[in-house]
């Protein structure tokens, strides 16, 4: 039975360890101009960082539906959620040849997985399907949020000084060569510098005491990204990333509620290794 419990609050910090390019669009075509542009906010915003500083217009950041997705991919992976979508597709006979691909490629919408619990289906058939079986078998709301991460204040103000006012990325440009003619196709990459951070915030919501073994899956996911890379072009140098200053908050519903139950600091400022090493025993004293 589904009882809200409370939610747990993480806190971190994302540096660039390398450049990074998670791409925005492009409003208007300019010849000579940029290929690839990255995301960046449209409006300046007032005490962003609760420290009373303003987030310029034009700076980059990251959207939470990047770092979300990327994380649910590698741990589709990393927990055979793929190779399950692909049999699955080959042995249904109602897809169409030239739609498995497609189905077989797509996130797992089986609704009784960790994956599924955590991040969601996205198919209310499948989810139709389960409610007939019964409301225990029923997944229940998607566990995690994932907020847009913004770059620190710090950051700012080191972009500033080696950059100029309000110039926040640089240009990397790459060349394609044709190994035959040896002719070249110049292109040119927008990415934010390395060493950029930026301050991000996840909630995971509870409703049976059993979601808080998934906390550590949401954990794990953030380990795999370290080792793989965030936005485009990660195979050509960009997007390695890497989590600091990770700090764990449990609030239970009495919290918001205004009861006297207040909030708990389970890590503070600690690295992933650390907190995966000793998560099961802190969630223990819940």
């Amino acid at each position: 039975m589904f009882n809200y419990k409370g939610s747990f609050i993480i806190e971190y910090t994302l540096k660039a360890l390398t450049g990074l390019r998670i791409g925005g669009s492009k409003e208007q075509f300019e010849i000579g101009g940029l290929d690839n542009p990255v995301i960046k906010v449209e409006v300046e915003i007032p005490d962003y960082d609760g420290n009373g500083n303003t987030l310029p217009q034009g700076a980059p950041y990251i959207p939470g539906s990047s770092l979300k997705g990327k994380m649910r991919s590698l741990l589709e992976w990393l927990n055979g959620n793929v190779e399950k979508m692909i049999k699955k597709v080959k042995d249904d006979k109602n897809i169409k040849d030239e739609k498995k691909v497609d189905k077989a490629g797509g996130a797992c919408t089986c609704g009784e997985c960790e994956i599924c619990k955590i991040f969601g289906t996205g198919d209310a058939e499948r989810v139709k399907e389960l409610a007939e079986k019964g409301i225990d078998f029923i997944p229940g709301p998607p566990r995690l949020r994932v907020f847009d991460a913004y770059p620190t204040y710090e950051t700012l103000k080191r972009l500033k000084d080696a950059l100029g006012e309000n110039i926040f990325t640089e240009i990397k440009t790459e060349n394609q060569i044709n190994r035959l003619t040896s002719k070249s196709n110049p292109r040119k990459v927008e990415r934010v510098p390395a060493g950029a951070e930026f301050k991000g915030t996840m909630v995971f919501d509870v409703y049976k005491d059993e979601d808080k073994d998934l906390l550590k899956v949401v954990f794990q996911g953030m380990k795999c990204l370290e080792d793989h890379y965030l936005g485009g072009y990660g195979s050509r140098g960009s997007g390695k990333v890497k989590f600091k200053d990770i700090t764990l908050i449990w609030r239970p519903k009495e919290y918001y509620l205004g009861e006297e139950e207040k909030e708990r600091k389970l890590f503070e400022n600690n690295q992933l290794n650390e907190i995966l090493k000793n998560l099961s025993e802190k969630l223990n004293t819940l």
